[in-house]
């Protein structure tokens, strides 16, 4: 699994990077802008991401404005769907249901652990199987679809 990990805090990022490295190759970008031309390129080398995790609080373009203009060069160039995976110091209902919008397919809040990772990537189907669906009709982990459910009570 190519995996390509955004962050703009260097020890979050390296983190990310070495557990997502076991399951394959894993590029990391520090800005919505490195990370929008990282995904560009992968598309057009015909080499594009299996998974991209997100912080959401990135400086210039948030996360979840990135996440949209992801999705949207996907849909552009007929691409495969990468499985997107917000992560964040903070879970607020504004940041769930605006990454739900968005077509994310999970959530981790920071610190990441190792085995929740893992977890992930088992639910979203990258390492195993899946069964819930995200708004974009793709699996949503466990975690995820108790924030969301959670979210819309109270909303």
């Amino acid at each position: 699994m190519r995996s390509l990990a955004i962050d703009d805090e260097f020890v979050a990022l390296t983190k990310m990077v070495a557990m997502l490295e076991p399951y394959g190759p894993c590029d990391a970008a520090t800005t919505s802008e490195q990370a929008l031309e990282w995904f560009c390129k992968a598309l057009d080398d015909a080499c594009p991401y299996g998974l991209v995790t997100i912080d959401i609080n990135l400086p210039g373009r948030d996360g979840i404005s990135l996440l949209g203009y992801l999705r949207a060069e996907e849909r552009r160039r007929r691409a495969p769907r990468a499985r997107k995976l917000m992560v964040t110091a903070e879970s607020t209902a504004s940041n769930v249901l605006a990454a739900l919008s968005g077509e994310c397919d999970g959530f981790m809040v920071k610190p990441v652990r190792r085995s929740a990772l893992i977890d992930k990537l088992v639910s979203l189907g990258l390492l195993a199987g899946n069964a819930a669906q995200s708004a974009a009709g793709e699996p949503l982990d466990r975690d995820s679809q108790k924030i969301a459910a959670d979210v819309r009570r109270a909303g």
